[in-house]
């Protein structure tokens, strides 16, 4: 394709189109980018590798790392300084993330409520200032919530050489 006899604003538009085609093309895969940068936290979602790539390079260590979640069973192109894993299907890795959200917070919201009912035992400034947003209620709902999870999912799984075919199972 000849394109020295289109001028610069042809060139512009073209590129345009041509960006458009690419970050519209779905590959048919689903990837779940969790992006935390500066302090902030969200997810993106995009539809094929380019697309992933270029997020990989945008926030590649310097002013935020990428974490790729993706049914995409070889990403061996891909370059992240992030985490790069594998998933069977969304709702594996919605009920993955909610088994490890659990996991997190119930010690955190243990040791929220052992500080708030030990505060009359400590100095002064050590004392936390508000009490706390969940209850010994909500511990133990959360606990039995924990307790009766359904594991039935397959957690994430990182690509072993980038290629899910070769993973080893012992993970």
């Amino acid at each position: 394709m000849d394109l020295s006899n289109l001028s610069f604003d042809e060139l512009v538009e073209l590129k345009n189109r041509v960006d458009s085609a690419i970050y519209s093309y779905n590959d048919g895969y689903v990837y779940i980018c969790k992006v935390r940068s500066y302090g902030r936290n969200w997810v993106e979602r995009v539809n094929n590798t380019h697309e992933l790539q270029e997020l990989c390079y945008r926030y590649d260590g310097q002013d935020g790392i990428v974490d790729v979640y993706s049914t995409n069973p070889d990403l061996s192109s891909i370059h992240n300084y992030g985490d790069l894993k594998y998933i069977e299907s969304v709702e594996d890795y919605e009920n993955w993330y909610g088994y490890e959200q659990l996991k997190r917070l119930i010690p955190e919201i243990k040791e929220e409520l052992d500080r708030w009912d030990n505060k009359d035992n400590v100095p002064f400034n050590q004392r936390p200032f508000f009490s706390p947003i969940y209850t010994r209620g909500d511990l133990a709902e959360f606990e039995l919530k924990l307790g009766v999870y359904d594991m039935s999912f397959v957690p994430p799984r990182n690509y072993d050489n980038r290629s899910v075919s070769g993973y080893d199972d012992s993970y």
